[in-house]
């Protein structure tokens, strides 16, 4: 047995993440989960602009965000309301989510100890490692449907490939497509998160171009608008909602595109930690996400009622734009056709390789290196990622509008909580002050151990403010066509009551049970995150660690010397 044992133990030590060794703090740190240097900060203002043109809006779901939204019972133009107001909103959201990573330059996981402690914060990381495998898999699904047009382009015979997989969820093409298009996407999660600027300008600049040319040659090919912006329910099937049901559609509308995007409005920090400076993320979140939406949002609609006119041969809306693509190589058959298509195809799987890369599974690189650092880089937390979107099967989940929206408006139910949280404890209670040695403490000595690791505070208050939408989430998914009394329209609220009364439930629990050192700072910069590494030893002792309310760090401060602490 003992050979057997010195062959593992090798194998470990070969295997394991190499530690940093200039921070003596509780836990194991490496280069991934400490405050990022400056020389790792490379994000201007218009590097977080084709971060959002990519992750937030210029992408296959991005395209299908207003489309989605008619099968609610809305015509395009108010689903084009929904979608401004709920994105407006957004925009303001990802500011504050991505506070602190701006200012403090933490990852989000780390970001959630302060809230819920050195062991508490593992449940919403539970909740957001699961939330990347689904959204890494469905982005995954969508980038291997425009390769697989693109080889239907080139070779024509591909789509001989037919037959039936997975109960008829797909066929043999979609499939092998789907195998490739992972294949595609290893290489790039090769490359750190700083390195992807130029990545993201050639990917948001190629897929602009093609979906402003889709919308002229659609318009200029239909004649006009198309079918579905003058008669919507005609086309779609769908009876347009009336009265009050209009009001709660309308309400559901809203909430669903929060839904779609609350993954990335929680965890902004992951990505807004690479800023330069804290203001370098306002210009993207208040122009891009908003302006961005809609754009997309309103090409798609027009494309896909173009659609309707220029192909009703067609039994169903287009509504993703790879349909839409697939249908013009059909029905128009000739080589401009295919070779447009071809363009278009290779543009989308672009812009799908910055979602299923840089906004999903290197974001959950990110979490599993904060939660197993001895084991996981942002890297190898990415390659095992994307190993888990054959377990999630999203040629089951995005099978139909009904079952995406069911999908992305249950997540309502857990973020809105959570966020509601996480706000009150950084912006109401603490002041967006935070104490950085300790967020990497171990135990009681740290201002964030609360009881035994957790803040039962947090636990308690998410508890009470997700309760209330639990009848609808499962109306929604048995019997999503009843109506139930009061529940229903509790689940159609449910990020916006959800953030508001865990939030405020949150605060109350501070006043009556309140939490200690909770302006508390480092009195120097122990990481070098705000100028020069420090030579550090010790910083783990209580003696240096603690000095409440003693430094307000911004990038303006100069902190950092050299020091020499023992």
């Amino acid at each position: 047995m003992a050979p057997e044992t010195s062959l593992l133990n090798r194998l470990a030590r070969r295997i394991e993440v190499k530690r940093d060794t200039d921070t003596d703090v509780d836990i194991y740190v490496n280069k991934d989960t400490r405050p990022l240097p400056p020389s790792r900060r490379p994000y201007g203002p218009w590097h977080f602009v084709g971060l959002w043109m990519i992750t937030g809006s210029f992408n296959v779901g991005g395209w299908t965000t207003g489309s989605s939204l008619i099968s609610l019972g809305l015509n395009v133009w108010q689903s084009m309301l929904a979608i401004i107001i709920a994105h407006t909103f957004v925009g303001f959201v990802c500011i504050a989510g991505g506070h602190p990573g701006a200012k403090w330059h933490i990852g989000f996981p780390i970001w959630m100890k302060q809230n819920w402690g050195i062991w508490g914060y593992l449940f919403p990381m539970a909740i957001r490692v699961f939330l990347s495998f689904v959204w890494t898999a469905t982005n995954t699904w969508y980038g291997s449907q425009c390769l697989k047009l693109l080889l239907a382009c080139i070779w024509p015979s591909y789509l001989n490939l037919n037959t039936k997989l997975a109960s008829g969820a797909m066929e043999v093409s979609d499939f092998v497509a789907f195998i490739l298009y992972i294949l595609l996407c290893l290489p790039l999660m090769w490359f750190s998160p700083e390195r992807y600027k130029k990545p993201f300008l050639i990917a948001s600049t190629t897929v602009a171009t093609t979906v402003f040319v889709l919308l002229i040659w659609a318009t200029k090919r239909a004649g006009g608008g198309g079918a579905l912006l003058a008669d919507v329910s005609g086309v779609s099937g769908v009876a347009p909602a009336t009265g009050g049901a209009l009001g709660w559609a309308f309400v559901a509308a809203i909430t669903t595109n929060i839904g779609g995007i609350a993954t990335h409005m929680w965890s902004q920090s992951d990505y807004t930690r690479y800023a330069r400076k804290p203001g370098d993320q306002i210009l993207a979140q208040l122009v891009m996400v908003p302006l961005g939406t809609i754009v997309v949002a309103c090409v798609g609609l027009v494309c896909t009622s173009c659609a309707v006119t220029l192909y009703p041969e067609e039994s169903k809306l287009l509504w993703q734009p790879y349909a839409f693509l697939d249908a013009v190589r059909k029905y128009e058959d000739n080589q401009g056709a295919r070779a447009g298509v071809a363009f278009a195809s290779i543009a989308f799987m672009f812009s799908q390789f910055g979602m299923v890369v840089a906004s999903n599974s290197v974001v959950a690189g990110i979490d599993l290196a904060a939660l197993l650092p001895r084991w996981f880089t942002v890297r190898r937390g990415g390659y095992f990622t994307i190993a888990f979107v054959f377990v999630m099967q999203p040629w089951s989940l995005l099978n139909s509008a009904t079952n995406f929206l069911t999908v992305v408006g249950s997540f309502n139910v857990f973020l809105g909580p959570l966020m509601g949280i996480m706000f009150a404890d950084y912006f109401l209670l603490r002041k967006r002050t935070v104490k950085l040695t300790d967020l990497y403490g171990s135990g009681p000595q740290s201002i964030y151990w609360y009881t035994k690791g957790w803040n039962l505070r947090a636990a308690i208050a998410w508890v009470l403010g997700m309760w209330l939408f639990l009848p609808g989430l499962a109306q929604r998914a048995a019997a999503p066509k009843e109506i139930w009394a009061g529940w229903t329209r509790l689940y159609q609220l449910s990020w916006f009551l959800g953030c508001a009364v865990s939030g405020l439930i949150y605060f109350l629990l501070d006043y009556f049970w309140p939490i200690q050192d909770k302006l508390a700072v480092d009195d120097m910069d122990y990481f070098g995150t705000f100028g020069d590494p420090p030579v550090l030893h010790g910083v783990g002792s209580p003696e240096v660690n603690s000095v409440a309310g003693s430094l307000s760090v911004d990038e303006k401060t100069t902190v950092g010397e050299k020091v020499s602490v023992v």
